[in-house]
């Protein structure tokens, strides 16, 4: 076992010496500095410092060294002592401990308690270190007798935010190096019932001690809670809230909110890009020519929509109306309110309510309501399930308009898209049957065909097949909707409550006629096979 050099006392017939003894298995030599404090803690002032360092370099350099410290051979012999050093906020203590003279007493392990005690070292006694010393008279050597019991630390509360909230507004990066300003991302989306955030709540830390006893409080820890604002709902912990509604979620200095409106303070455009939105869209500004607006809710817009896109679950409404330049499309699954319609496809699942119509495609599943001043229909084509109203249709220089009531507009159109179909897969199926006929001929002249050939023989047999009987199916469905067209009751009417001008093209059900006079104040309604004149009803 390895252990340090010590000194000790040893009384002799003239006087009192100091003795060394060598170190073990590489320990340290005896140090100056501790001999003086011992000696000085015994009251012997025989020696000086000078004595002392050339006693512990002879000591280092041969086994034993001596050094006469008192004349008196009657000095009363010193029993074991130690000396106890506190770490300065007493997370741990050291003992030293020095033999007794020749003459002298051991310390009891019970003794060294009472010393630990008496030291104020009352806790964390490492009592495995105390007995080995003792046992071992590991003698001038500094031995860890306690220490402290550290705190174990809490956590602070912390809160997981299960969205995005730090949404940027940068574009799109094409392929080609382009910027895409249509895609700048800058709603973060939320569905009814979502997670949105999760509180972790703090732990608070266990005390330590200290080899005195004194408690050594944890750090403190902070406390958070679930900041939100209207459309959220917490659970019943109190650990996470959700989202009420379908919409979109920010987080405002640690406040979620989710709304079921999206407000864009100026126009759609490029600093904002295209926008789809799970609730309602309200727009200060206009519309700009090549954008899209698309909501799950209503749009408002509160300036002009140009040839741009607005597609909505619920209704669409222009405070001012749409200049849509050929390019503007409509489309709402509820009413369109609008100032007027210029250039622009319009598309309703409920009524169009404006006060102009010009050279326009206008569909609603419900009425259609032109009022106001102008009240005017001119150009382009105007359906509706029930009822068309107007101030005037069509215009002195004879402008192409058409207005339709009786069929379902969606009707109309599902049975035109599938005439389009079925007119481009009989043009690819003839296609094929060509290809079909001339590899026929050249493997009746050559006697054979290559394998590749072959293969694409197969192939197009095989789409020609996929063909026939994809159209056996659009036409079944062509046929039922014409049959279904022609059977139309006819319930529906055309007000003209001042003038429609000749030309004006009017079909009630699967009836049609064209105005060849002025017609005022009249309501168009199918009698049979004929559209009859009546009063305005």
């Amino acid at each position: 076992m390895k252990r340090n050099a010590y000194f000790q006392l040893i009384h002799e017939k003239d006087g009192i010496y100091l003795q060394s003894f060598p170190a073990v298995d590489g320990g340290l030599p005896i140090q100056a500095d501790d001999v003086m404090h011992y000696l000085d803690s015994k009251r012997f002032d025989y020696a000086d410092s000078i004595a002392v360092k050339m006693f512990a370099e002879e000591a280092a350099a041969k086994e034993h060294a001596r050094m006469k410290v008192s004349t008196d051979p009657n000095c009363l012999p010193e029993n074991e002592s130690i000396t106890i050093s506190l770490e300065k906020r007493a997370w741990m203590a050291k003992i030293r401990m020095y033999p007794p003279s020749d003459r002298g007493a051991r310390l009891t392990l019970e003794d060294l308690h009472n010393l630990l005690e008496q030291h104020n070292v009352r806790y964390g006694i490492l009592e495995k270190n105390l007995k080995l010393m003792w046992k071992a008279k590991l003698y001038c050597t500094d031995i860890l007798i306690a220490k402290a019991d550290f705190p174990v630390q809490g956590s602070h509360a912390k809160i997981e935010y299960h969205f995005d909230a730090e949404k940027t507004s940068t574009p799109t990066m094409l392929e080609d190096g382009s910027v895409d300003y249509h895609a700048l991302d800058m709603i973060e989306h939320v569905k009814e019932g979502q997670l949105l955030a999760t509180l972790i709540p703090e732990i608070e830390g266990t005390p330590g001690k200290t080899v005195s006893g004194v408690a050594i409080p944890p750090a403190k820890v902070s406390k958070k809670s679930l900041k939100y604002g209207k459309n959220i709902h917490m659970d019943e912990d109190g650990l996470h809230i959700y989202s009420e509604v379908d919409g979109d979620v920010t987080l405002v200095d640690d406040t979620v909110f989710v709304s079921n409106v999206y407000e864009v303070p100026a126009d759609v455009g490029p600093s904002t890009g295209d926008i789809t939105y799970e609730g309602s869209v309200e727009i200060k500004g206009n519309v700009l020519s090549g954008y899209k607006v698309v909501a799950a809710g209503n749009i408002t817009v509160n300036g002009t929509v140009e040839g741009a896109v607005l597609e909505s679950g619920g209704r669409i409404v222009l405070k001012n109306g749409v200049q849509g330049r050929g390019k503007a499309e409509l489309t709402a699954e509820g009413d369109v309110i609008t100032n007027f319609i210029e250039s622009a496809t319009v598309k309703a699942g409920g009524k169009v309510t404006t006060e102009a119509i010009m050279h326009s495609q206008v569909e609603a599943q419900d009425e259609v309501e032109v009022a106001g001043k102008r009240g005017m229909i001119a150009g382009g084509r105007v359906c509706s399930t029930k009822k068309i109203s107007m101030k005037v249709a069509g215009s002195t220089m004879g402008t192409q308009t058409e207005l339709e009531v009786g069929l379902d507009p969606v009707l109309i159109d599902r049975h035109q898209s599938i005439g389009k179909e079925i007119e481009k897969l009989s043009n690819e199926r003839d296609g094929l049957l060509q290809n079909i006929a001339i590899m026929k001929k050249r493997l009746k002249a050559k006697g054979s065909l290559d394998e590749d050939k072959i293969k694409k023989l197969k192939e197009t047999g095989d789409r020609i097949n996929e063909i026939v009987e994809s159209l056996e199916t659009l036409k079944e469905e062509h046929e039922n909707l014409e049959q279904e067209i022609q059977n139309s009751s006819g319930g529906g009417k055309i007000v003209v409550r001042d003038v429609a001008y000749p030309g004006v093209k009017l079909t009630i059900s699967n009836v049609s006629t064209y105005l060849n006079t002025e017609s005022k104040y009249c309501t168009f309604v199918r009698e049979g096979a004929d559209i009859r004149t009546r009063g305005l009803i």
